[in-house]
């Protein structure tokens, strides 16, 4: 009697297995056959799964987005004391600290869609999607921050898309620049967390 097959978890095998083969030697670089036998699937049985290398490449990096997004939320859970404003804070350097440890990745990714954009595709909206889970974080901290005070009165969408920007600045400088400070980045991220903090009200008298 055949062994059952674990469908799901087999396309998470593939997409890991997938994303490390492209990080280490580069998109272009990677053919699908050569993905199939990462896998240690045949060709024919790797189309029953995904049918091209863009497919794949597209929907490991959602994966790792969305799994990124979970570890954001437990790691914001295992941290209670932490007011709203911290919280940002971890999130945002649990973000830069991935980048500084995954340097191959980025690269790959930030290659990637150069390339689309070269063949006049649109990148916008596939960017947002990867990251979607992310940015709903974001938006959800940065609302709280403004309801219970800890951040000025201020439109929530735009100051998320500050902080976005900053984390894409980071990327790039991570990704082109041959030297890059963490702490530098870091910096950054907390001048512009103060300036979103609410201004203490004194104390009439």
């Amino acid at each position: 009697m055949r062994a059952s097959i674990n469908h799901t978890k087999r396309s998470k095998e593939i997409l890991q297995k997938s994303l490390k083969l492209i990080a280490e030697r580069g998109y272009g670089d990677v053919t699908y056959q050569q993905i199939a036998d990462a896998t240690g699937l045949g060709r024919t049985t790797l189309y029953k799964y995904f049918k091209n290398k863009r497919e794949i490449f597209d929907k490991a990096l959602k994966m790792l987005v969305e799994e990124l997004g979970v570890d954001f939320e437990e790691g914001v859970k295992q941290h209670p004391d932490l007011n709203t404003v911290e919280k940002i804070r971890l999130i945002m350097m649990g973000l830069i600290d991935m980048m500084f440890t995954s340097p191959k990745l980025l690269q790959t990714v930030v290659e990637y869609l150069i390339g689309l954009r070269r063949s006049d595709e649109p990148t916008s909206k596939r960017v947002r999607l990867h990251t979607i889970g992310f940015y709903r974080v974001l938006v959800r901290l940065v609302r709280e921050g403004i309801n219970n005070g800890e951040l000025r009165q201020m439109d929530c969408l735009m100051a998320t898309e500050e902080l976005y920007a900053l984390l894409e600045t980071a990327t790039l400088r991570i990704t082109l620049m041959e030297s890059v400070e963490r702490q530098q980045l870091i910096d950054m991220c907390d001048f512009a967390l103060d300036g979103m903090k609410a201004v203490p009200q004194e104390g009439r008298g």
